[in-house]
């Protein structure tokens, strides 16, 4: 029988070689800390809120609706990834008031509306709701009005934007 190098018996040598460079990666379960879940996965704790131009849904001559883009964004870490925006299920809250303070419109999106919002946008998921107002509160003379929101966790975590986007109405 003719024997090949392709069909001897291994040396016992290179066997104990590959053992040992093999086990070299191993790490002990004992000092090592658990991976954190990947950012997508973790709650909410920002909102980034933009908002367009308004526009005239009811022809009145008064801009009464705008549309409001909010993105959720988890908690920052030491980490390499990307912060992303996430998505989230829960509520979102706007609010519209005037400089005085004085709230004009108060909307509420409850989950299932939310989930339905949700778009894939260059920037990541973001969450798309119009804001109108009643009839007939859209006629007012040139006002600045700023829009904040808040997003509630289905946990009943509070998530506040930190800023306000402003947007001009009335006639």
């Amino acid at each position: 029988m003719i024997r090949s190098k392709f069909n001897r018996p291994p040396c016992p040598l290179a066997l104990g070689l590959a053992l040992l460079v093999g086990m070299g990666g191993c790490a002990s379960s004992g000092g090592s800390r658990p991976k954190p879940p990947p950012v997508s996965q973790r709650p909410p704790v920002q909102i980034q809120l933009t908002v367009g131009l308004p526009s005239d849904s009811d022809g009145n001559g008064y801009p009464d609706t705008v549309q409001a883009i909010a993105y959720l964004f988890p908690a920052n870490d030491d980490s390499k990834e990307s912060k992303l925006p996430v998505a989230a299920k829960g509520t979102f809250e706007f609010v519209m008031q005037n400089a005085a303070g004085t709230v004009l419109a108060r909307w509420v999106f409850p989950p299932e509306i939310v989930d339905r919002a949700a778009r894939r946008l260059p920037a990541g998921v973001g969450y798309s709701m119009y804001l109108r107002l009643a009839e007939g509160e859209d006629v007012m003379a040139p006002t600045g009005v700023d829009v904040r929101c808040r997003f509630i966790t289905v946990e009943g975590v509070e998530v506040r934007g930190l800023g306000r986007a402003t947007v001009r109405l009335g006639g």
